[in-house]
């Protein structure tokens, strides 16, 4: 990439320039703070290591992963350049030719342009607009940044002016402007004012003897005449490829071989192209440098003076032709080559030369060895995250292939299908994808070679909101590979298996399961990938088969020996013992601080975001305070976009803006702020489906905040109740459902508006069903017990089973409070407070008591909203027994710890109710 090529000398720069300068420290601190003790860019940026090996912080930097998914490059390119500016180090990127920069560029610029967390940063890029019309990437890429609010300014460069064309002719000449002038007004009219025309048509004047120096004059002469009649083409590549045509013609055939050898190329290669006398390669380079064809780059390299000179070589080249001259040209590269050349650039032109000529009448063995060729080229340009073009690559290889290939070129046929679904997958050719997993799961000759094509099947499936296809595909898979799970499961069955997990691990001794010998049965850890998949298509269809896919990942890691992904099953585990069903939360707490040692004593980083996820998500509230939770949820996050784990990234964002916003009553604009910064990123990352679920977070923040602002109309250019209406009759999408119904009961009830929260609650049942504890988990709860005793206490009818709403929930939190007082205390306070109120007149003493215990409670653990939210309620409560004066106190107690929350909206209403009382 281009733009990685530009970091690379920035900080190459940097190094010549000082490398302990206090603005060189800043920045490597900034570095240290984005990256830690990783960074997967330093084997594409050699020189950003070089920059850092004085830290002694990442003197051992951790070797790079390998081939990463284009959101990974995407959010570490964002990352790095976040890092390096600041005020004292502002940078711009000077971009040329963005006319031919490819999809993955363009999408990536716009990503560095709108990221919200990188500021004095731009991008000077210059493109020719009479090759980019309406229909162009690159103007759907300026539109969007244009749309999305970044400052871009367009600088039209035109033709230069016929007195710079008389200055550089004065100059060439050393002759008076004066004297020049007719001349310049000649050579501006036949070149257009093209600077690069000027120069050449300069030349060639002085080749054809029109434009001479004069020894008795002893100056430039000229025959002004035969100038103006010289035919010129008007395309400077025309022109240049026809004064080409005068030159000896071994030197044409370096032109049109250096041509197909790209912008750059180096004299062994040059050599390797040429057939034994046929040109005398050192000779050619000197020609050409002294021609002004080609010049040397200061790695010793050779490049083309400008493209459309190179253009002008290539045309050369006889169009009926071109196609057998870049086949051979290919073949002969690769007879002169050794295998330890056929990496890197030099396999891709090759590849790229030998692929031009696909058409002509290959034989067999030609094609076959061709697609074997474009395979190693595809898994090449996968190493190096390079996935458009890997999937063309591994396309051709797929299309050369013949077809009785899966009989005859079997070890070749099912490497290019397992390589281009990662790769299509990976580039998001969806399309491409559902034509070439059909091909392996037809015609592999055994079930291990499918595998990999039901892998990628199943996140296909998942990714395209298909999770009950994916589960279905999942669980046969699993059959297949001996580990069986009933789609049929219920409470029951689940109770037993869950007893039987316990028993397992309670003879193995929790603390001695790291201890256990890894796994090396080939079927248990494909079973063990296959589970892992499993979990989040069984997440949204079926909660029981979820819990069941749990309780066998553990069976296989005590059974059969520990792999990376056990991290992941004993945090899993960890939050299924949270479940009521079993509710064991001292061992959950255990088992999820057993997952965290897991991912160092596993080697497990690739799973660090997995176990982040359910550990800070479900299990550490049990014990932890849940404002502890936040900044781990997001560095959960950051973890997940590190490896583009794009689920993993919605999740960890829905957990901590729940966090956030419900659970932890931190300044509420903060909050607020963040979720929008990473809203935005998320939708500049194409995922749509997870913006959606972030922006529902989103709207209750601002609400809440007081900002009239319609969150779905500013991100996805549709209002409120329409994003309300289209979500609630998509099939599927249960999280996303379940949590909007949640956000729009909890500002119900933080409004005081409980009749409003009562009709939510019905409409959806948003009550705790006994799954895992997740922060929505526990505000659902809450919430469905303010609400019972509320509609219990203002209706004659229903009273049971609101009741016995409000008494579910308030036993679910006495059961958490009895291991967490800090988190739950002080809710379960106000769920006995409403339930003495519901009481009556009797239990008044004891309703009073219980919301002062309630804020009291709330102030101590620093939940601000809890402790706003019970001074509210006290202050109905007292309203409702005409104690005006302690009604008043607890709105004004309210209203302090909104402000003090940062939720001014609710802070506006409660004003109006004060207003209301001391009337």
């Amino acid at each position: 990439s281009v733009l990685i090529s530009a970091l690379d000398a920035l900080f190459a720069n940097m190094i010549a320039e000082s490398n302990t300068s206090d603005t060189s420290k800043s920045m490597k601190k900034r570095l240290r703070d984005a990256f830690g003790y990783e960074n997967g860019l330093y084997e594409a940026i050699p020189h950003l290591l070089v920059f850092l090996q004085g830290d002694t912080s990442i003197a051992h930097p951790s070797p790079t992963m390998g081939s990463k998914k284009p959101n990974q490059i995407e959010f570490m390119l964002c990352r790095l350049i976040g890092a390096i500016t600041s005020d004292e180090i502002p940078v711009i990127i000077y971009l040329d030719d963005l006319q031919w920069a490819d999809q993955a560029t363009l999408d990536l610029i716009g990503m560095l342009m709108l990221d919200p967390s990188i500021t004095y940063f731009g991008i000077l890029g210059c493109y020719r607009d009479n090759e980019v019309d309406k229909r162009h990437p690159l103007f759907g890429l300026l539109e969007a940044i244009r749309l999305n609010g970044a400052p871009l300014a367009s600088i039209h460069v035109g033709p230069i002016e016929r007195e710079c064309v008389n200055s550089i002719v004065s100059d060439t000449l050393c002759l008076p402007p004066s004297l020049c002038r007719p001349l310049s007004t000649v050579i501006h009219q036949k070149a257009g004012g093209v600077i690069l025309f000027v120069i050449r048509f300069l030349n060639s004047l002085n080749k054809q003897g029109h434009l001479v120096y004069c020894l008795e004059s002893r100056r430039w002469t000229w025959d002004l005449e035969k100038i103006k009649s010289e035919r010129v083409s008007e395309d400077f590549v025309v022109h240049t490829t026809l004064q080409m045509n005068s030159l000896p013609k071994p030197f044409q055939t370096g032109l049109m071989i250096a041509a197909c050898l790209g912008s750059n190329f180096n004299g062994p290669i040059l050599r390797k192209a040429i057939e034994e006398n046929e040109l005398e390669v050192d000779s050619f380079i000197k020609s050409g440098k002294d021609g002004g064809y080609i010049e040397e780059s200061e790695s010793g390299s050779y490049r083309w003076t400008h493209d459309q000179i190179q253009q002008a070589a290539y045309n050369l080249i006889l169009p009926t032709q071109r196609e057998s001259f870049h086949y051979h040209l290919g073949r002969r590269l690769l007879k002169n080559s050794a295998n330890c050349d056929m990496n890197g650039d030099f396999l891709f032109m090759i590849v790229e030369n030998m692929n031009r000529g696909t058409d002509l009448k290959l034989n067999r063995d030609e094609m076959t060895q061709l697609a074997r060729l474009n395979l190693q080229a595809g898994n090449e340009a996968m190493s190096t995250s390079g996935f458009h073009s890997a999937a063309k690559y591994l396309q051709q290889g797929i299309n050369l292939l013949s077809k009785d290939s899966w009989i005859h070129e079997y070890d070749l046929t099912i490497q290019l299908y397992d390589a281009a679904l990662d790769t299509y997958y990976t580039a998001g050719q969806f399309s491409n994808f559902e034509v070439a997993v059909k091909q392996p799961l037809t015609h592999a000759i055994c079930f291990e070679d499918k595998l990999n094509s039901y892998h990628h099947l199943v996140r296909f499936l998942t990714a395209s909101g298909r999770s009950e296809e994916a589960l279905e595909t999942c669980l046969s898979v699993l059959r297949t590979l001996g580990v069986e799970i009933s789609p049929n499961a219920n409470a029951e069955s689940l109770l037993t298996e869950a007893i039987s997990v316990k028993e397992i691990i309670r003879n193995s001794h929790i603390h001695n399961l790291l201890d256990l010998p890894k796994m090396e049965d080939f079927d248990k850890m494909a079973a063990m990938t296959f589970l892992n998949t499993a979990v989040l298509c069984s997440y949204e269809t079926n909660e029981f088969t979820f819990f069941f896919v749990i309780c066998r990942m553990v069976k296989l890691s005590v059974r059969h020996g520990l792999c990376s992904i056990s991290a992941v099953a004993f945090s899993l585990y960890g939050a299924l013992l949270t479940c009521p069903i079993i509710s064991d939360f001292d061992e959950s707490y255990e088992m999820g601080r057993l997952a965290l040692r897991a991912i160092d004593t596993l080697d497990a980083f690739m799973m660090k975001q997995q176990v982040f996820l359910f550990f800070y998500g479900s299990i550490a509230h049990c014990k932890d305070p849940l404002q502890a939770s936040a900044p781990k949820l997001l560095e959960g996050y950051e973890a997940a976009f590190a490896l583009g784990d794009m689920e993993s990234v919605t999740a960890h964002l829905q957990l901590y803006a729940g966090v956030a916003v419900w659970g932890c009553g931190e300044k509420l604009t903060k909050a607020e702020e963040i979720v929008r910064i990473h809203a935005k990123r998320m939708l500049q990352h194409k995922q749509v489906v997870s913006c959606k679920n972030i922006l529902i977070h989103l709207q209750q923040a601002t609400e809440l905040i007081g900002l009239h602002e319609d969150v779905y109309s500013t991100f996805l250019n549709i209002s409120e109740e329409e994003f309300f209406r289209q979500e609630m009759n998509c099939r599927g999408a249960h999280t996303m459902k379940l949590i909007l119904h949640t956000c729009r009961m909890y500002l119900a009830v933080m409004r005081g508006n409980m009749e409003l929260a009562a009709r939510e609650y019905e409409s959806n049942g948003a009550e705790y069903q006994g799954g895992i504890r997740f922060i929505g988990t526990i505000t659902r709860v809450f919430l469905a017990g303010l609400v019972g005793f509320f509609v219990a206490r203002k209706q004659t009818s229903d009273v049971e089973k609101w009741i016995h709403v409000g008494v579910r929930s308030m036993d679910t939190m006495k059961s958490w409070t009895e291991d967490s007082s800090w988190n739950y205390e002080h809710r379960l306070f106000l769920l006995e407070a409403e339930y003495y109120f519901f009481k009556g007149d009797k239990h008044e003493h004891l309703a009073s008591a219980k919301y002062k215990q309630s804020i009291a409670a709330a102030k101590k653990h620093k939940f601000k909203n809890d402790e706003g939210l019970a001074a509210q309620k006290a202050a109905v409560f007292h309203r409702h027994y005409n104690r005006k004066k302690e009604a008043l106190t607890n709105f004004q107690h309210a209203k302090a710890c909104y402000e003090s929350w940062g939720a001014e909206g609710l802070v506006k209403e409660i004003e109006i109710k004060i207003a209301s009382l001391s009337q």
